[in-house]
């Protein structure tokens, strides 16, 4: 089951399909969960591009931040609230 879709709106980052661009608008977590994606350079206001949104196998979400490639499980994704950048 494809969990992808297009998303209008803000939505999980995990809801995006491969090559969308999205903004982070909130970390959905606690302390701990936030401050590991700020760690990792993932902060509100960001622009990311899904390069795998592994929806298939229900594998993690392959995100490209500039130059940087990160792989953010599933549960993670789902806490990541994103608007789909269009144009």
């Amino acid at each position: 089951m494809d969990r992808t879709m297009d998303c209008t709106g803000m939505c999980p980052l995990s809801r995006l399909k491969a090559g969308q661009v999205a903004t982070v608008k909130s970390l959905a977590g606690g302390h701990q969960f936030q401050h590991r994606l700020v760690s990792m350079g993932l902060n509100v206001g960001c622009t990311v591009k899904v390069i795998r949104a592994g929806a298939a196998l229900g594998g993690p979400v392959l995100v490209a931040l500039g130059q940087t490639r990160l792989a953010i499980g599933r549960g993670m994704a789902e806490k990541i609230l994103v608007t789909a950048n269009t144009a």
